[in-house]
């Protein structure tokens, strides 16, 4: 027999993060082990024997050593060269291990190798020599790790929730790959799809040549060493237009992969952080699907869970122990609002929509930030951005309170644009502050769920801060407790509104503007639409009614509140509090 090379055909298992368990029930063929190896070593195995076996185990042996509990293992084979690699063949056979690996030079396996491997029979791997032991049993464990039909797709409806999301977002046509090159997912116009994206998808698997062509580029160690966004330019010979991939990685342990092919139109210019950002929910959502056994009930829990973060409801320690975020680190809270209309009555399209719209928001917060959260609550989206805890020095204090907002604010603009045009609503969104410890997130989240009620009065406004809103949301607080105490009032203003009402006059309105401009005349009146005069007569009838002194700075204040109050400035026209 020939040392045979990687082949067409593997059928792969995909990769797990690095504390895979060895007690992981799981069997992966041979073939499907060399077709890992082959992409994450250089250079590739080789091998020989039969590759209908399927393995279970790893298990480290040495020349001489007995290979009890073998069975159905692969043996990886240290130090055995010469004879001993020819009687640890046999001995491996034997003991009925699934195949057995031993290092090889550029020679391939030698002959006396492969002749014992074709009278055992089993399956020989030639590993390059300078591979660390402990990294190809890591490497193999990997692939065990991933039980046969994990990813049928029945059961990734979450996976191409996020490759219709990434479509949307960078206007090409995407594909979710596992760490074997099996297609878990894909989204994208399919009369745009080329001819290596539709055998792909046919095959549920990428073709050889096309994998081939990778490792020569060198594609997938780039990819698998960090969130490098890698492009594949067009190869009119293999059927393929242009390509973005980016690996999904947790930690140093490779998941898979994300592919985003060029269309009839050019990519997104932001798409590769787009892709950033889907790598990361990926990886959370890969490793739900490996580790908890159906997909869409753990996706859900962890959903819930960052709702029970963002409201309280459960201990924000456990919670972040769970999430994988430090119980001590601070977090940013933005709040989105998708503006609805609400006349069509339609509570279930909605939630469509906002799960759409939450999809997307997914993936531009992971892109911005790792290891955010996003929630649903109270009919708004939430997000929250935990910050990172490092020993570093504080950064000088700002020269403004709005200075340190200012690349968050450029985010979420970006965010509430890409939302506006894809939802065609009027989105809004709202800095609601930062929590010191994700147990104050609660209160911020609340704090930007009043802000988005606030902002709505200024609806060409896309993003506000808490920071600018607090004065509004301070005097909205004060109305509503004087509302709740109807003792505390102002007698001699709450009659000018009464008198209005009676005579059809316009004192107490006209009162109101003046104090909210400074007694600016000229500009009230062109509000009013009214001469200055006619104001100027106004202000003086109703400071003779009520006995106002408005050189005193208490009856100016009091007078504003109780104006506010009686006109239920919320509902005026004209706002009362103003936006960002």
């Amino acid at each position: 027999m020939d040392d045979r090379p990687l082949e067409t055909g593997a059928r792969g298992r995909a990769d797990v993060r690095a504390d895979v368990r060895a007690d992981v029930p799981a069997d992966a063929d041979v073939h499907a082990v060399v077709r890992r190896l082959a992409d994450v070593l250089e250079p590739p195995p080789v091998w020989c024997g039969p590759d209908e076996a399927e393995i279970h185990d790893v298990v480290i042996a040495e020349p001489g050593e007995a290979l009890d509990g073998a069975a159905g293992a692969l043996v990886l084979a240290v130090g055995a060269r010469g004879a001993e690699a020819v009687d640890m063949v046999a001995a491996a056979a034997e003991a009925g291990a699934g195949a057995l690996a031993v290092r090889v030079g550029g020679d391939g396996l030698p002959e006396a190798v492969r002749a014992a491997a074709e009278a055992a029979p089993i399956a020989v791997i030639g590993l390059p020599r300078g591979l660390r032991w402990d990294r190809a049993e890591a490497e193999v464990r990997a692939v065990l790790a991933a039980p046969a039909g994990e990813f049928a797709p029945s059961r990734g409806g979450d996976l191409f929730s996020l490759a219709q999301t990434v479509a949307t977002l960078t206007q090409g046509l995407v594909s979710l790959e596992d760490g074997a090159h099996r297609v878990l997912a894909y989204a994208g116009p399919v009369d745009e799809a080329d001819e290596l994206r539709r055998a792909t998808i046919l095959g549920r698997s990428c073709p050889e040549p096309y994998l081939a062509l990778l490792r020569r580029l060198g594609v997938h160690q780039r990819v698998r060493a960090g969130d490098e966004v890698v492009t594949v330019d067009e190869q009119p010979d293999l059927g393929a237009r242009r390509r973005l991939v980016i690996g999904i990685n947790a930690g140093r342990r490779p998941l898979g992969t994300i592919w985003v092919q060029e269309g009839a139109r050019p990519l997104a210019e932001h798409a590769p952080q787009m892709l950033r950002g889907a790598a990361r929910i990926a990886a959370v959502q890969l490793v739900d699907h490996y580790f908890q056994g159906d997909p869409g009930a753990r996706l859900a829990s962890r959903e819930e869970l960052s709702h029970g973060l963002l409201t309280g409801r459960f201990d924000a320690a456990a919670l972040a122990a769970h999430l994988g975020i430090d119980p001590a680190a601070g977090a940013d809270v933005v709040a989105v609002d998708l503006r609805e209309p609400g006349e069509d009555g339609d509570a279930v399209r909605a939630d469509a929509r906002r799960a759409e719209a939450a999809g997307i928001v997914s993936v531009h917060v992971a892109a911005h930030r790792e290891n955010a959260l996003v929630a649903q609550a109270c009919g708004q989206i939430y997000a929250v951005l935990p910050t990172p805890t490092t020993a570093a020095p504080p950064p000088p204090a700002p020269s403004s309170p709005y200075e340190d907002e200012t690349p968050l604010v450029r985010w979420a603009d970006e965010l509430v644009v890409t939302l506006r045009r894809l939802t065609g609503t009027r989105v809004q969104a709202v800095l609601a502050g930062r929590a010191e410890r994700l147990a104050d997130v609660p209160a911020v989240k609340l704090r930007g769920h009043r802000a988005l009620q606030l902002l709505a009065r200024t609806p060409e406004t896309t993003v506000g801060t808490h920071t600018r809103l607090a004065p509004a949301l301070l005097i909205r607080d004060t109305l509503e407790l004087l509302d709740r105490s109807p003792r505390l009032r102002f007698p001699a203003v709450a009659a000018l509104l009464t008198r209005d009402r009676d005579q059809g006059t316009d004192l107490a309105r006209s009162l109101l503007l003046y104090l909210d401009a400074f007694g600016d005349v000229t500009a009230v009146a062109k509000r009013l639409n009214v001469h200055p005069n006619t104001l100027r007569y106004r202000v003086r009838r109703a400071v003779a009614l009520t006995g106002l002194d408005l050189d005193d700075p208490e009856h100016r204040l009091a007078a504003t509140l109780q104006l506010r109050l009686d006109l239920d400035a919320r509902d005026l026209t004209d706002p009362a509090f103003p936006g960002a």
